[in-house]
């Protein structure tokens, strides 16, 4: 017999909440999700079929090892305890998926309590423990973790081995959160560089963000200073110089904001690098104009 998750749980987008802001949380979403259609986090029992009944408890566990029990919680449909707990039938249907399910945060001051009830209950799915201190643990990101029993022909409890999901960070966390850019002031500038752009966004960190342009292999970073990130909401760049600068026509690349400590990337704008304007100062233009002969004025008058 086997767990397996079918359906990973939406990694950013979900917003932990606090018990005094009530239920109305929303809830965590499968990765597949899209604004067209909804799915939703999904387990299966494989090779189960001689079971009559299987327990499946869901609790939320620290991102890295040793797993241990987070103080928040689960909330929603079947849920009590921080915990989820459904009962499902292999024989008829071995799949299940988790819909109306929220995380409920707790305050830093009640991480022990939290915790200490979680493990009272016995809900320490990888014996990890608790921790004399446990504010080591990390408040804005949390895994859940799956674990199945049964009882056997002999009414003994058999547990599977325990199964979890990808991380699923907190969305008003600025460390952790999806990354936006919601507008642009311009999309085009000259090839040189150093055109200053206006940014708006959804809040970043001013030390840990950077605007990147980018165009198959070949990538740039903007120059900006953290007092030109504005109230996290904002950010005045200039625009690094491309690659070729003896461009024959204009050039289409993306730019998006990368978190510097993790990697992580929003979705793109599109700006367009235009040629070197040779004739900066329009000589050219006003030599086709005809401009008048001021010598020859002055020496006719």
């Amino acid at each position: 017999p086997k767990l397996v998750i079918t359906e990973q749980p939406k990694q950013r987008g979900m917003r932990f909440r606090y018990e005094c802001e009530g239920r109305s949380a929303g809830s965590i979403l499968g990765e597949s999700s899209t604004d067209a259609g909804k799915t939703l986090p999904a387990i299966e029992l494989l090779n189960c079929q001689g079971i009559p009944e299987v327990k499946v408890t869901a609790c939320l566990v620290w991102k890295d090892w040793p797993y241990r029990v987070h103080p928040h919680g689960l909330v929603g449909k079947d849920c009590s305890n921080g915990l989820c707990e459904v009962i499902l039938k292999p024989q008829t249907n071995p799949k299940h998926s988790f819909s109306n399910l929220g995380i409920q945060c707790v305050k830093k001051k009640e991480i022990e309590v939290a915790i200490e009830k979680k493990l009272q209950l016995g809900i320490d799915p990888f014996k990890a423990g608790s921790l004399k201190n446990h504010q080591e643990v990390d408040m804005n990101v949390v895994r859940i973790c799956f674990q199945a029993s049964y009882k056997d022909g002999s009414g003994q409890t058999r547990h599977l081995s325990p199964v979890l999901s990808e991380p699923i960070f907190d969305k008003k966390s600025t460390n952790t959160s999806e990354l936006r850019i919601c507008r642009m002031n311009k999309e085009s500038g000259p090839c040189t560089g150093g055109e200053e752009l206006y940014l708006l966004c959804d809040k970043v960190q001013k030390e840990d963000i950077a605007v990147v342009f980018r165009k198959e292999t070949w990538e740039a970073r903007a120059d900006f200073s953290q007092a030109d990130v504005h109230r996290q909401v904002a950010i005045v760049f200039k625009t690094p110089p491309y690659q070729h600068l003896e461009l024959a026509e204009p050039v289409e690349v993306e730019v998006f904001l990368q978190r510097l400590t993790d990697s992580v990337c929003s979705e793109s704008f599109r700006f367009t690098y235009l040629p070197k304007d040779h004739d900066a100062y329009g000589v050219n233009v006003k030599r086709k104009r005809g401009m008048p002969n001021v010598l020859e004025e002055l020496s006719g008058s």
